[in-house]
């Protein structure tokens, strides 16, 4: 019995040997398949984000070798640099230099500081000198001093270059960094040195809170001007509630003056034209490259307005927007144009947020008017042209130099023809400072209770100025021969 039994236990283990060995293979195997696995799911993981990074970041393998390649000269400054730098200075360095390369007035990098400034324009509301301002062929230019203005009273005008502020250059400088410059406290003075007719001169003016009315109307006898000083927030809404006001008030002829508007919004252009354009006809044409959108008026023309004879006025100050609105109601027979040619803006722009709160505005399409114009660098001309008088388009004269009698230059020509509109008895306008030009500068220097002594020196200088842009106020001599032209 026993012999049986051990000869069985035999058996069985002999039997037993090859499961144990299948076990532990299969063991092995299993442990070497979870590692293959795992790292297959971590190689497919990796590349299938790699692949989503680089097809959300929409950029083609050129873009990222060439993003990368940026990004690695910032990691060898940052890092290797022997002075200590600023990672923030360097990036916002490499976005302006990328916005330069553009070469276009238009584009710019504003950080979150300077995004504040760009808000501020947009609602109307800032401190400053009141005058817009671009950069023109590596030119800082102004496009148009806002009525009323510390910019306007102090003798800027459309088109002024300016090259100095506060006695440093504005050369290679950007466009943002010179508005910051131009900005400041309440109340104090900024110095800007203007070049206009190639002659360069200081102009000293006090900066002010500037509120942009967007729409000013006035009742002239049976005409109602309406004074649209920039395309902001609620522009549309604003003159759409005026000339229902003017309706009850019997106006049958209505004056949008648009003279010295340097734009804004095209949105606000769009509702503008409505007011007066019916429903689903084109306002501006969208071109960027070979697609071309047409943005149409969404909304029933004003009834008030469908029977009012509607002129607009514009000079060399009056750009992009102002341009838009005045080429689709010209386009559509919807007004008549006067004054002087347009600035000639012919171009669009948009704003990019950052993560961090800054800015890239750039331009990013060309705009034409309904019937295909497109006025860039053109401008638009008046189907009536009205002449701005001589007085009220010439050069301010440098304050930093006395002019006497015996000097010959064209600024004594200016003021010979300045003080002829003030009222003084001028009988040449030459550019010599002979005895009459002394004998009614003592006369003028009497009147305005200032020291007589017969030379044009600084005070005598800053008054005429003054009395200048105060009579261009008073009497709108453009103005008045339109509401003539109406009658």
């Amino acid at each position: 019995m026993t012999e049986p039994q051990d000869t069985h236990t035999e058996d069985s283990t002999e039997k037993s040997q090859p499961a144990t060995k299948y076990l532990q293979f299969k063991r092995r195997k299993f442990i070497w398949l979870v590692i293959a696995t795992i790292i297959l799911t971590a190689l497919i993981t990796v590349f299938a984000t790699i692949s989503i990074s680089n097809f959300m970041s929409g950029l083609t393998s050129e873009q990222r070798k060439d993003v990368a390649k940026i990004e690695q000269a910032y990691k060898t400054i940052d890092n290797e640099y022997y002075k200590d730098v600023k990672s923030k200075e360097l990036s916002d360095a490499a976005i302006n230099g990328m916005v330069k390369q553009l070469d276009d007035p238009y584009s710019e990098y504003m950080t979150k500081q300077q995004t504040k400034a760009f808000n501020e324009d947009v609602s109307g509301d800032f401190v400053g000198i009141g005058a817009e301002m671009q950069k023109k062929n590596d030119q800082i230019q102004i496009t148009s001093p806002m009525k009323d203005s510390p910019a306007e009273k102090a003798g800027i005008q459309p088109k002024d270059i300016v090259t100095k502020v506060n006695g440093k250059s504005v050369k290679g400088k950007p466009l943002d960094a010179i508005v910051k410059q131009v900005r400041g406290k309440k109340g104090s003075e900024v110095t800007l040195t203007i070049k206009r007719n190639g002659e360069e001169q200081d102009i000293s003016i006090k900066r002010n809170t500037i509120h942009v009315k967007s729409v000013e109307y006035e009742k002239h006898g049976n005409s109602g001007v309406f004074k649209i000083n920039k395309f902001q927030d609620s522009t549309a809404g604003e003159l759409k509630s005026a000339i229902i006001k003017a309706r009850k008030q019997g106006i049958d002829n209505i004056v949008l003056d648009l003279r010295n508007n340097p734009g804004g919004l095209l949105n606000e252009a769009v509702k503008m034209a409505n007011i007066f354009i019916d429903k689903n006809k084109t306002v501006v044409q969208l071109e960027k490259g070979e697609h071309k959108e047409q943005v149409k008026t969404p909304n029933d023309s004003l009834k008030e307005a469908k029977d009012m004879n509607v002129a607009i006025l514009v000079n060399g100050g009056s750009a992009s927007a102002s341009e838009v609105f005045a080429g689709a109601m010209k386009a559509h027979d919807k007004a008549k144009i006067y004054g002087s040619k347009t600035f000639g803006k012919g171009i669009v722009q948009t704003t990019h947020e950052l993560d961090d709160g800054s800015i890239l505005k750039y331009t990013d399409m060309k705009w034409l008017t309904p019937d295909d114009k497109y006025i860039h660098g053109k401008g638009i001309k008046p189907d009536v042209k009205i002449d701005t008088p001589e007085y009220q388009s010439l050069n301010v004269i440098p304050n930093n130099k006395t002019y006497v009698e015996g000097d010959e230059t064209s600024h004594v020509k200016t003021i010979k023809i300045g003080l002829k509109a003030l009222g003084y008895s001028i009988n040449n306008e030459s550019k010599t400072y002979d005895n009459e030009l002394t004998e009614a500068i003592k006369k003028f220097q009497k009147d305005q209770k200032l020291t007589v002594n017969g030379n044009f020196d600084k005070e005598t200088n800053n008054k005429f100025t003054e009395m200048l842009v105060n009579k261009a106020n008073e009497k709108d001599t453009v103005l008045d021969e339109l509401l003539d032209k109406l009658k």
